[in-house]
């Protein structure tokens, strides 16, 4: 296990890593992403002990570092750092055969188990076919995989990686990662990342740090969040659960002037799914979009969380609570237009047609193709009468989904 506590480093009289807490236990696979200068290679430096701390503590399976001798902490950890530039032109066998050194004597010879951890290690990496090769004769690409396959050899207890995969093809990070990951079964494993995806997929636990700090941490769908993204890397981004891994998976949004809205202010009360195209179109023409009460498990809560909308959520069949209806009635009281789908209700949503009925002065777009303003009710009617006493009082519109952006793009348009 490698624990961190309090941990400042500094560089200088600038301080570069802050108050750092966190815990990497053996089976974890713990992944450390954030924005260049965030402090993620000097973390690892200061537990691979290349830099010293100005405070805190870090032990290695309970001891603390500076007790280790240089010996036993060569035994312990292995790195693989960013950039390596070979030296002499050794071959490939002997570079992958240097990760044995801190286990032999002072002139001690190489056994049949240091070269059996130093076959499998190659195998691991993909590289027994280069092992004659010259050190100085290969690809960068392959130069990586062996600096990986010499951290292999070493067998250590503790693996720390700076962005180790970043030269490699597709398919090595993949197979790189995987056996990373098979070994983390055995030994702690922290690794900084920069390619999100890579860290949602393999990573057990993410750290992200910015400025120095822990800003957030946890597992990734709980970390990597569309927030998370703006606050942390200033990017706009889809993150959804893919549905074959359940891993969360990042996509890009343009950054264009488009992106940021600047329209109308229009509230989406939904459910169920069918308020996902409704969402997502209404910010595509530029409305400033807020969504909820949703479950965390309702799919239209999916389709505001890749967009980084604002959304009112409840765990999963749990009533609507004292915040989330302050919430509510502020976001609706604050809407230029509300629109509202043919969702299910029921007595755990039903707060949400109540709020809308009690806020007599936003106009409410009511999406369906058949012209009625009909909705699943399993409250014994009371959905319903909700919707028959905006109907009346001229508040409610039925609008098509084809109808419903031209209608919200200028206020004027909203009721005919």
């Amino acid at each position: 296990m490698i624990e961190l506590s309090g941990l400042d480093v500094n560089y200088g009289a600038r301080k570069v890593l802050d108050a750092i807490t966190l815990e990497a236990k053996t089976g974890a696979f713990v992944g450390i992403i954030g924005p260049n200068g965030s402090g993620k290679t000097t973390l690892l430096k200061a537990v691979s002990r290349i830099v010293a701390p100005a405070a805190g503590i870090i032990k290695l399976d309970g001891r603390p570092l500076d007790a280790l001798t240089s010996r036993e902490l060569a035994q312990s950890i292995a790195v693989v750092p960013q950039e390596t530039k070979a030296g002499f032109d050794f071959t490939v066998r002997d570079v992958v055969l240097m990760g044995r050194y801190p286990r032999l004597g002072r002139f001690g010879k190489e056994t049949k188990a240091d070269l059996a951890a130093c076959d499998r290690a190659m195998e691991l990496t993909g590289i027994t076919h280069l092992a004659a090769r010259p050190i100085n004769a290969i690809s960068g690409g392959e130069l990586q995989r062996a600096i990986i396959a010499r951290a292999l050899a070493q067998e250590p207890r503790h693996l720390l990686l700076d962005e180790a995969t970043s030269h490699l093809d597709i398919s090595h990070q993949v197979e790189i990662l995987s056996t990373i990951k098979k070994l983390s079964a055995e030994i702690a494993v922290i690794g900084v990342f920069h390619d999100l995806n890579l860290a949602a997929y393999f990573c057990d636990d993410i750290i992200v740090l910015n400025g120095g700090r822990i800003v957030t941490a946890g597992t990734p769908a709980g970390v990597i969040t569309p927030k998370t993204l703006v606050d942390v890397f200033g990017i706009t981004a889809s993150v959804s659960i893919h549905p074959e891994t359940g891993k969360p998976l990042v996509v890009l949004l343009p950054q264009s002037p488009e992106t940021t809205p600047a329209g109308l202010r229009v509230h989406v009360i939904s459910g169920g799914g069918t308020g996902a195209s409704v969402i997502q179109a209404l910010h595509r023409a530029g409305c400033r979009v807020t969504t909820g009460v949703l479950a965390l498990n309702d799919s239209d809560y999916a389709a505001a969380a890749r967009l980084a909308l604002p959304c009112i959520t409840e765990p999963p069949f749990a009533p609507i609570t004292g915040p989330s209806h302050t919430a509510l009635a502020q976001q609706i009281g604050e809407a230029d237009i509300v629109v509202l789908t043919a969702a299910p209700f029921g007595q755990g949503n039903l707060d949400n047609l109540r709020v809308l009925a009690e806020e007599t002065t936003v106009p409410v777009l009511f999406v369906a193709e058949n012209g009625k303003a009909v909705v699943p009710d399993f409250t014994g009617g009371v959905a319903t009468a909700y919707l028959d006493r905006m109907a009346a009082s001229g508040r409610l519109t039925v609008v098509t989904g084809s109808d419903l952006i031209s209608r919200c793009t200028t206020k004027g348009d909203i009721i005919p």
